[in-house]
This record gives structure tokens, sequence and C-alpha cells, in this order.
């Protein structure tokens, strides 16, 4: 699944399975790692 998302006015695209998760994207397909894992998203 293509994903399309902006970050901090940067585009990205991915190509993506639809499980994950969109903080998974975000850490570590993106490698921006501001962004926490709160509880439960395993």
């Amino acid at each position: 699944m293509l994903v399309k998302v902006a970050i901090n006015g940067e585009k990205h695209e991915a190509e993506v399975e639809p499980r994950l998760l969109l903080v998974h994207l975000i850490r570590e397909t993106l490698r921006l790692t501001g962004t926490h894992i709160g509880c439960d998203t395993t």
C-alpha cells in the first residue's frame, strides 16, 4: 500500500504493509525518532 504523508512541512511517500502502525512508519521507515510509542501499540 502506498502511503503519502506530510510531516514537519516535508512530503514523504512509502510502500508499506496495511498492518503497519503510523508510529512505526514515522520512526522506522522515515527515521523520525521524535515520535514516541505509547502503551499497547504492539
